[in-house]
């Protein structure tokens, strides 16, 4: 016979299991600091901005669109010089004719004396040497007075030089033509006899007329024309005068109007 506890059935108590208490570490709602908004930027003009530490930029000696163009023409290539010359001469003009004062006098001053614009020309023989000068004479009294005078001879020289490159071969081939022309008619009303010098030299003066007319100046083919022409020319206008011989004295008159206009395109 099965036997009965007496032991009433009584609840099971369990022992309280220990659970981890969530945010234990957290401080207190109490403790909390309350939101504050996040502080405004600064405004612009407020924020130091740092110095950069360092040599200053120099000031410039020269206008600005002067100095560049002084700085290209001497880099670029030689057969683009004369094209920034140009430009440097149509800037100096421009500045001529806003007028006279002292900063644009002295710009033309410091340019000629610092030797920037020493071998600069122009297509057509002007070079920025002249140009300037002739920029400071044009801003009148009192800047034209401090014009240096080796300045103005390359002023002068050049001004002759760009007239002699104006001047075309034809010029000096009409020239001995005219004389030839007057010659013959001189011999025609006047006749003197043999005629074998006169004939030789006009053949020899056109000869060199045409070493003239071909070959380019500054070139030996040129020279030895030009020598040529003024020899025959000089020695018939003299022994015409003197009645040494039966020359063409107009024939050598106009052969030497005619190598002087050839030597100056040679210069």
């Amino acid at each position: 016979m099965a036997t009965v506890s007496s032991v009433p059935d009584a609840p099971r108590i369990h022992p309280p299991t220990q659970r981890p208490m969530e945010g234990e570490d957290e401080a207190p709602l109490g403790e909390v600091a309350p939101w504050e908004a996040p502080p405004e930027p600064a405004p612009l003009e407020a924020t130091p901005v740092p110095l950069l530490r360092g040599t200053p930029t120099p000031p410039l000696d020269l206008p600005l669109p002067v100095l560049v163009l002084t700085e290209q023409a001497r880099r670029v290539p030689e057969a683009e010089r004369p094209l920034v010359a140009a430009r440097l001469n149509l800037q100096l003009s421009r500045m001529a004719r806003t007028g006279g004062d002292r900063l644009v006098a002295d710009t033309f001053l410091r340019l000629l004396e610092s030797g920037r614009l020493t071998g600069l020309v122009d297509a057509k023989g002007r070079t920025c040497r002249a140009a300037a000068v002739e920029a400071l004479l044009s801003l009148g009294f009192p800047y034209a007075l401090e014009v240096q005078p080796e300045d103005l001879a390359h002023l002068r020289a050049n001004t002759l030089q760009r007239k002699a490159h104006r001047l075309k071969p034809g010029t000096s081939m009409a020239v001995l033509v005219g004389g030839i022309g007057v010659q013959f008619v001189h011999e025609a009303l006047v006749h003197k006899g043999d005629a074998s010098l006169l004939t030789s030299q006009v053949g020899l003066s056109l000869l060199a007329m045409a070493a003239l007319w071909l070959a380019p100046p500054r070139t030996p083919v040129y020279r030895v024309g030009l020598l040529m022409l003024s020899l025959v020319s000089l020695a018939g206008a003299v022994f015409a005068l003197l009645g040494v011989a039966h020359t063409g004295l107009w024939v050598g008159l106009a052969g030497l109007v005619a190598a002087f206009l050839a030597a100056l395109r040679e210069g």
